[in-house]
């Protein structure tokens, strides 16, 4: 399964200070290049040797709206959605080119089906941006709800222009239903996950000018429909006369509708290259960070797996969930954990510390 850390090493690899120079060089002949200063900001962070991929996204996306209203911000949000991409097509491309050794690593997660099975529904929270949390379900025939309510629409693929070869669906979850905050999950005593993604999703993508949500819907619920709609959905909806200049990314897949409509899907990693009349990615993030707040009070153990605790909003829910009651669990399982992190330590007594691998923890309830 994608690691962190071997994302992290795969985007040092190829985007390296010199490589990105190269290519603001070119950026710069085509008219949207950025200044020295701003790349060299960015060069300091790529080479450093504690480089995080979610922790550069952070870092930019706080560039961009301290500088917001000059060219400076500008520049900084160009290369905030780049980056987004970046990371969004590295992930991507993961899924897709690693399909056959996921599959084979699924069965190791078996005992996953216990713990839905002794919580009906279990909650999962995830901060990944991948499909594999769906796709271990699948495998194992486990019903998924990630809240989205079953509004279907589809999107026309196309072989060429004006031709229509097949549709792929997807469920869209409205702005005034994000508003509302009164997702559809499953209700207590349904067998199944609830799923939560915090931070945006390769498979979630918002529509268009709009602030509603797409969340694609595969064609049955097992791993390859899984995988499959990823890939149609970042190979299969773009309109061969529609693609941009490859250099120039956006963040978004540009398709033409039924209706003949040039229309977008913006990637959710919290970027987009358009830039809203109202900051919508920091309001997409803070809306699902509520819902994590306040469907993370209906539980009383969490289990915190694969989780590096790096994360400052995330960790205040945590704190704040724990310290409201004595009778909350938390259990933090990461290879080689040794201590509590210090801003949990008042709360010492509540967590438990378990160094294992999410397979080896996971043996343990088959």
């Amino acid at each position: 399964m994608p690691l962190r850390d071997e994302l992290n090493a795969e985007i040092v690899a190829w985007l390296t200070p010199t490589s990105l120079r190269k290519i603001n060089t070119t950026w710069r002949a085509r008219g949207y290049g950025h200044p020295d200063q701003i790349i060299d900001d960015l060069t300091r962070i790529l080479e450093s040797s504690e480089f995080d991929y979610e922790s550069l996204l952070g870092q930019w996306e706080a560039q961009y709206i301290a500088d917001a209203g000059n060219a400076r911000g500008l520049s900084y949000h160009t290369l905030y959605a780049w980056l987004a991409q970046v990371v969004s097509l590295a992930l991507y491309r993961r899924q897709v080119s690693n399909r056959d050794s996921f599959r084979d690593g699924l069965p190791f997660f078996a005992g996953l089906v216990p713990l839905v099975r002794d919580n009906a529904p279990l909650w999962v929270f995830s901060l990944n941006h991948d499909v594999l949390v769906e796709c271990i379900a699948a495998h194992f025939g486990v019903p998924v709800n990630c809240g989205f309510p079953s509004h279907t629409i589809a999107l026309p693929c196309r072989k060429g222009p004006g031709t229509i070869i097949a549709r792929l669906q997807a469920d869209m979850l409205s702005e005034a239903e994000q508003a509302d905050a009164a997702l559809p999950f499953f209700p207590p005593g349904t067998p199944g996950i609830n799923l939560l993604k915090i931070h945006g999703a390769l498979d979630i993508f918002a529509f268009g000018d709009s602030h509603d949500l797409l969340k694609l819907k595969p064609e049955a619920h097992s791993f390859d429909a899984i995988i499959d709609a990823l890939q149609i959905a970042n190979e299969g909806l773009l309109d061969p006369g529609l693609s941009p200049d490859p250099l120039s990314v956006t963040n978004q897949i540009p398709f033409i509708d039924q209706n003949g409509e040039l229309r977008v899907l913006r990637r959710t990693l919290l970027a987009s290259a358009a830039l809203l009349a109202d900051p919508y990615p920091q309001l997409l993030q803070r809306r699902f960070l509520e819902y994590f707040r306040a469907n993370l009070a209906q539980v009383d153990q969490l289990i915190a797996i694969g989780y590096g605790m790096a994360d400052a909003e995330v960790n205040d829910i945590v704190q704040d969930w724990l310290a409201s009651s004595p009778h909350r669990r938390l259990e933090i399982v990461i290879p080689r954990v040794q201590e509590v992190p210090a801003y949990l330590l008042p709360l010492s007594a509540q967590i438990t510390l378990t160094p294992s691998s999410t397979t080896i923890y996971f043996e343990q309830f088959s």
